[in-house]
Order: structure tokens, then sequence, then C-alpha cells
């Protein structure tokens, strides 16, 4: 019976989609499509031909589709072509009244040489998951840094200190084929600006994961998928150094070799950072006012400044036996310290403005971290394009040690060090099987678990004038299970696509603790989530999409928000955790259309997001003045918004991006008083022009209002830039400089308070102004890649900064 009434869906849907396939007057119409897997081939190149003269030609758009306009009946002969596959030819008699041809179907080949038309590719292309920039496509990535690629990357902008941000927000994951990357995630900017562009065919911006990703990350996934051509001998390499001056300084460095001996690849990639911003230090200043504490009022001024380095090295490894199987093995080690110097003053007034107490700070936090991972992923295709098995193993371990120290002076007198421990260990196996049953019909389906165990150690000790040394302890030891099942299906009608599917999560959370304060105990969490995805695309005409979308997203609740353990940053501050915590639920919906051609390409996106149990910190004035913060579950939020993008290429030597976005949010905590809305905006800009043979013109700005939160919002930024490339030595040799905010020495960062227990704002001042250098050297051929599965692991489910997330990188 269900196999019955399967089939009847399956003939009503193919029934509806024939007369969308009707032909038009004075158009040739069809598709292409692999002749093995039924897949569509998109951005092949179609020409209509008399007397062997191209009358038209087009490029297939995403879904393989295509449309030629005919000034004239008569017989021509129409050639496909398109790179890895066979020339198609064939005469076609095209009436006045159109036609609409069968799916053409290609052979893999070696591309001929006789190909009549070239079509330039649209570098952008989308659909109701994701935007795509195609990396491989643009001719400038051979020679450009991966940093100088990611700006023309619609939704996406780097600030002054080079953070990434995906439409103004930082609350995003960062992918690496597919899987979390820590080392790329920790110490982002520092290595994309001297990695080489050309490692990597594509980006993915993705605002609307579906269930074979991780439910977890409420921004988006930015997935940077690294090249998969291959010649079967050969070695490239790149070199890279670079300085930056001016109010702060910083080097770094890259080197990365490639290698390629018949079934064998391998990459490694090293780089180094060192950075020092001790000389023009950052200036703080927040007040605050207590409604229901007799300390009415807290002010507090101070500096900052901070140092470090850090480095690391990334292994990566193929081997492919034959055409069906590949076995993939990587590997990360990194390392690195950090330094941070404070020196405040702090003040308390009562409500008639009299001094209650004062003290000043002198603070110093030394961290030293290092850590490795491991993922091996094999993967086995079924004879045709797409069918594969992919099973993956992955295990990390990333310890870190902290010293904080603090000197307090005046009605404050002692002085208190804490020494951190954390070790965190986890391994993450993953089955992911992927079916194109035909032309018309996929499906996909996974099974992954996640272990971790982070054990934390923390010892308090506090030495007052003329009194014994108190201490303090917090030991815990915290365990992790995570399973998670998905499975999908997606169609393909004509004009019409959809896709559907649902991932269910289960989660154990046992933390064992010993503190000074409560003794030995513990504390147990569960989870339970089915999470839904669907979406519909339709094609109305070639290069033109329009996608509906809905689907859910977790946020999972991490170590230091369970944790009740409380944390004592200062005499007028502390935060601790929620061990009642559930993963907040996201549900999201958007429509958007989108335009690629090969000159030019368009987004326009529609969004509405809400949630009834947003997971959120929030923070509250106690009787004696001090700040808690902790988290809750209470919270509702809604958000409505749009976002757009569009990209200009007119030619090779002139490239222009511009990215806005924009929404309209509103939290509610009803159990706390606390209720806001604001609207925010965001947009950038960024230009490429080729002004002289070699010589590359680079000028970019961002702006946004800022954003609000639960009871808090941020004021606006602005950033701007200009830099001057210029290539030597048949372009394997590359000298730039570039300036930042070059006629802004500092910037302020501000951020409102507004709560029924306090009010306040709290500023910093840093300086932005940067003048850098950098020199990049490539050697061999530089089309040697290492293989990739298809698919891989992604853990990217933490909340709470337990770790390393997008838009939370390094300084």
């Amino acid at each position: 019976m269900i196999r019955f009434t399967f089939t009847v869906l399956l003939t009503a849907l193919t029934l509806y989609a024939q007369p969308l396939r009707a032909q038009r007057p004075g158009f040739l119409t069809g598709s292409v499509a692999d002749a093995a897997s039924g897949a569509p081939v998109g951005y092949a190149t179609v020409a209509l031909l008399r007397d062997s003269t191209a009358v038209h030609a087009a490029a297939t758009d995403a879904g393989g589709r295509f449309e030629l306009k005919v000034a004239q009946a008569g017989r021509y002969t129409l050639s496909v072509s398109m790179v890895g596959y066979a020339r198609h030819a064939e005469t076609v008699e095209i009436p006045a009244a159109g036609k609409e041809l069968d799916t053409i179907r290609l052979l893999p080949g070696v591309e001929v040489e006789d190909v009549v038309v070239a079509v330039q590719k649209p570098l952008v292309i989308s659909d109701a998951e994701k935007q795509t920039y195609s990396v491989e496509d643009d001719p400038q990535a051979a020679t450009s840094t991966l940093e100088e690629i990611i700006r023309k990357v619609p939704q996406l902008t780097l600030d002054s200190d080079g953070n990434l941000r995906l439409n103004g927000q930082s609350d995003f994951k960062i992918l690496v084929n597919g899987r979390s990357a820590s080392t790329l995630t920790s110490n982002f900017k520092e290595i994309v600006r001297s990695m080489p562009a050309s490692q990597f065919s594509r980006i993915e911006v993705i605002t609307n994961p579906s269930t074979k990703y991780e439910a977890e990350g409420v921004g988006g996934i930015i997935n940077f998928i690294t090249q998969r051509k291959r010649d079967r001998h050969g070695y490239s390499g790149n070199l890279s150094a670079g300085v930056e001056v001016l109010e702060n300084t910083g080097y770094y460095g890259n080197a990365t070799i490639s290698v390629e001996a018949g079934k064998f690849a391998a990459q490694v990639m090293g780089y180094g950072n060192r950075y020092d911003r001790g000389r023009t230090p950052s200036e703080q200043e927040s007040w605050q006012e207590n409604y229901d504490s007799e300390n009415r009022y807290n002010r507090s001024t101070g500096t900052q400044s901070f140092d470090g380095w850090n480095a690391g090295v990334n292994v990566d490894m193929s081997y492919q036996p034959d055409t069906l199987d590949l076995v993939t093995l990587s590997g990360w080690l990194w390392s690195g310290r950090s330094s941070f110097k404070s020196l405040s003053t702090s003040s308390v007034e009562d409500a008639d403005h009299r001094p209650v107490l004062r003290f000043g700070d002198r603070g110093r936090e030394r961290w030293l971290y290092t850590g490795g991972s491991v993922a091996l992923n094999y993967e086995h295709t079924f004879g045709k394009e797409g069918h594969t098995l992919t099973l993956s193993d992955e295990v990390e371990i990333d310890p870190d040690r902290g010293r904080t120290n603090h000197v307090y002076e005046q009605d404050y007198a002692y002085a208190s060090r804490q020494i951190e421990d954390n070790r965190v260990v986890s391994n993450t196996v993953q089955i992911d099987y992927v079916d194109p049953l035909n032309e018309h019909h996929n499906i996909e389906a996974g099974l992954k678990h996640i272990y971790r165990n982070n054990r934390t150690s923390l010892d308090t000790n506090e030495q007052h004038p003329s009194a014994e040394e108190e201490a303090e302890f917090t030991r815990m030891d915290y365990r992790q299970h995570i399973l998670g099942i998905y499975a999908g299906y997606g169609f393909t009608f004509g004009k019409w696509s959809g896709r559907l599917g649902a991932r269910m999560e289960r989660t154990w959370n046992d933390a064992e603790v010993n503190d000074t304060e409560h003794g030995s105990y513990a504390f147990a969490n569960r989870q339970f989530n089915l999470v839904p995805y669907v979406s519909l695309t339709l094609v109305p005409a070639p290069s033109h999409n329009l996608s509906l979308a809905y689907t859910q997203r977790l946020q999972r609740p991490g170590l230091s928000m369970l944790s009740p353990a409380e944390n004592i940053t200062s005499p007028l501050k502390k935060s601790y955790g929620n061990p009642d915590l559930e993963a907040a639920v996201y549900h999201t919906l958007s429509l958007q259309y989108g335009h690629y051609a090969a000159k030019w390409s368009m987004t326009l996106a529609l969004k509405s997001f809400f949630s009834n149990n947003n997971m959120s910190a929030y923070s509250f004035s106690d009787a004696e003045g001090v700040l808690n913060t902790t988290f809750s579950n209470d919270v509702r939020t809604r958000s409505y918004g749009f976002s757009g993008s569009v990209s200009w290429r007119p030619s090779e030597k002139f490239n222009l991006s511009l990215s806005c976005s924009g929404d309209y949010a509103r939290y509610d905590f009803d159990a706390m008083r606390i209720h806001n809305s604001d609207f925010s905006f965001s947009e950038s800009l960024n230009l490429d022009i080729q002004v002289w043979r070699g010589g590359h013109v680079l000028l970019g700005e961002s702006y946004g209002t800022g954003r609000s939160a639960l009871g808090s919002r941020t004021q606006y930024y602005y950033y701007y830039y200009m830099g001057l490339k210029q290539q030597f030595c048949n372009k394997k040799l590359d000298a730039s400089i570039s300036v930042s905010n070059p006629l802004n020495k500092y910037q302020e960062h501000k951020s409102l308070f507004d709560t029924p227990t306090y009010q306040g704002w709290s500023s910093s001042r840093y300086a932005s102004r940067s003048l850098g250098f950098r020199i990049v050297w490539r050697f061999g051929r530089q089309n040697v890649r290492v293989k990739e599965t298809a698919r891989s692991i992604e853990n990217d489910d933490i909340a709470g900064g337990d770790k390393q997330n997008g838009g939370q990188q390094q300084p």
C-alpha cells in the first residue's frame, strides 16, 4: 500500500511538471545532465551554429537548464561542451513556434580543443540553502590571498581588526570541507591574510542549513571547500610574509607545499604570527546606576594592552587506489600564547554621589594553549557519480592553561591569583550515505556520535594584609554524548525542485563537581530535539530562481553556561551558569530571489526568525550593587529582516561587490521584566580594479548601526581600507601595501544597558589605524590539489565559548 501510494505521488508530480517544459515561441530550450548519474550539469557551454558560425550561445544555469533565442526558424547544429565531458553535437530543426529538447546527456571524456564558444561562468550562485562563491572561476584567485577573496563574497565582511562577520553578526560557525577546524577558527585572521586562495574551490555561506548539517549554529555556517582537481604528478608551493606598523605591530608568515604522485597526494601548510598591541593601549570606561542598592553608582576607567604569538601546521593526505574508493587523512597541530595587561580605577557612590569606596586594580592574564586533531575518512562510490558511502572518525585534544593575577589597592587591599587548567578530549564518528536515484529524485541519510570529556581545574588564592591566605578551588569532570540521525529527500521536476528532511538529536550531559563552597555534587542534563527542514525552489527562467525554506536551528548550552560555580571577575562583578538549561530552538523562514549571469548577479532575501526558549545571558544588580550574570531559557525572541547582495564583473579587470542586511528584533524576558527592541542595519562595499599590467587597486568599506541583545545594544561601527598590489615574474611574485582607517587613529566601541535593576554604558577606545606590507611567492604547478571526500565530520554544536566559534577570534 505504501509503495503504491508513493508511486501515485511520483506519477502525479511528473504529470504536473510536464506543462512546465512547454516550448516557447522563438526559443530553443532544454536541459543538460550527466549520462551516468542523471545529475544536472550546470554552466555548460551551449551554442547554436549555422555554417560553423555561432549564432547564439549561453551557459546552462545551476540546474542544467538553458534557453537560446532563435531569430529565424530552420536547421542548426547544437553544440554542448563542459570540462571533463566529451563534446555533444547534434542537428536540430527549430520551427517558428520554438522547440523543447529532451534532456541532453553528456558522457565523461576530455575537453576537446575545437570548442567554438566559451561562456564566462557567474561567480555567485544560490539555492534555498546557501550562497556559493566560486573561487576557482575567479580569474584573480590564482594570485590572491584568501582574505582578498572573502571580501568579494556576498554577506561576508572583515572589520578593521580582521574579524569575520556574516550579515553583520558574529554568531556563526566556520567549517572546512564540512568539518570543524579549531586552529582556523581560533587564528582565523592570521591564517587567511597569507593563505593562497587557489587552495579553495568555493566558499559556501549557508544561512538555511539542511538536515545533513549539525542543527546548532544560529547565525549560519561558512564552509570553505578546498580544491579537488588533480594532476597525476607535480608539486606547488607558496611562501608569504607580512608586517603591520603604525599604532601597533604584527608579523606573520605562511608556507604551503603540495605534492602529487599518481594515486597519492599530500599538502603541508604552516603558519606563524606575532602581535603586539602594547604600543597604543586601549582605553576602557564604564558607568552603572543600581536601582535597588544603597551603592547607587559604579564607575571605572582603565587601560588594556595585549601581545602574543601563535603557530600551527596542517597536513592533508589522500590516497585513491581506484576510481571508486578514496581515503583521506588530515591532522592539525597548534600552539600559542597570549598575555593581557590592565590598569583600572573603580569607585562606588551612594544616591547623593557621596563616595562609598574606591579601589585600583592592576591585572595580568596569561594563557598558553596547544592542541591537535586527526581525522580519517573513507569514501566509496557505487558506480555512478554522487552515489557514495562515507565513514569518518576524528579525535581532538585541546589543553589550555591560564594564570590571572590581580592586585587591588585602597579600600580593597589584597592580591588575587587564579590558575586554570582545561583539557578537552573529543571523538566523533560519522556515517553518511547519498544516493541520486535518478534525474528527478535523490536521498541522503547519516548517523553521528560525539563524545566529549572536559576536565577543568580552577584554584584561587587571596592574600589580605595581616590575614591568612584564603584559598578556594573548583574541580569539574564534564562528559557529553550526542547522537544525531538525519534523513533527507530531494526532487527536481522541470522548473521546480525541493528538499525535505529531519534530524533527530539526543544529548546526555553529566558532570561531577567538587568546590570549596558546596563540596562534592553532580548534575545531569538530558535533551531531545527533532529538527525539520523543507525548501521549494522555482526556476522561472534560466539564471533566475525563487526559493522558500523553513528550518529549525538549535543552540546547545556549553559547560560554562551549565556550571553553577561562581566566577568572580572583580569585586563588583560575578557570573555563574544554570544547570537546568535546555537546548534553545529557533524557527527560521526565508524567501529568496536570485539572478546569476556571467557579468553580474544579485540576491534579495526576506527572513523571519523566532524562538520561545531563547537561551540568553542576562544581568542584574543585587542589593550590594554587584553585577550578576547568568543564563535563562525563558526569553522570547522575534526578528524580521532582509538581506541583499550585488556582484558586478564587467571584465576581468574590474570586480565590485555590495552586500547589505537589516532586521528588526524584539526580546521579552517576563521573569526579569526586561523588554527591548531595535532595528539594525549593516552594509559593505569592495572594489578590485586592475589599473595597469599586473597592478591592482583594492578599495572597501563597511558600516553597521550596531546590534541589540537582551537588555543591551551596541552602537555603530565604520571601517574602510585601501591597498595596492603589484605582480611580478609572470605572476609568481606579489608585493602589496594596504592601509586601514588612515584618517582615524582611534575607534570607539560603545554598549548601552537598560534593565529594571540597573542602567549603564561601557566604552572601549582602541587604535584602529594600521599600515601593512606583504610579499607572496608562488612556485611549482599551481593546480596540484589534495582530494577530499564529499562528506566529512563537522562539529559546530557548542555555545557559550567552550569551543572557539566564528567571530570569537584571537586578537
